[in-house]
C-alpha cells in the first residue's frame, strides 16, 4: 500500500470535496481517501500495483479540478499524519 497527498486548490467546500473524493475513489486500486478542507488536500492510500499518482491526478482533472504541481508524487511514510 502506498500513500500520496494531492493539493486541490478549488476544494473549498464540502460539495467539492465529495466530488473530488468520488473521482479519486473511481480509480481501481484506491483503498481510502481522506480529505482535509482546511488545507485543500486529499490523502490517498492505494495499491501501487493497480494505480499510480498520475492515475489519481487524471481522475481529479477529468472531474474538472486542478491538482497543484507540487503534490502529485509526494509520499508520506504511513499516511497517518499526512506528512
Amino acid at each position: 500500500m502506498e500513500t500520496t497527498t494531492m493539493t486541490i486548490p478549488a476544494m473549498q467546500n464540502e460539495a467539492i470535496a465529495i466530488a473530488v473524493a468520488k473521482a479519486i475513489e473511481s480509480v481501481e486500486g484506491v483503498d481510502s481517501v481522506h480529505i482535509t478542507l482546511a488545507h485543500s488536500r486529499a490523502r490517498v492510500a492505494f495499491n501501487e500495483v493497480l494505480a499510480a499518482p498520475r492515475d489519481l491526478r487524471a481522475a481529479v482533472e477529468t472531474a474538472g479540478f486542478v491538482v497543484a504541481d507540487d503534490a502529485p508524487g509526494r509520499k508520506s511514510c504511513c499516511g497517518g499524519c499526512g506528512g
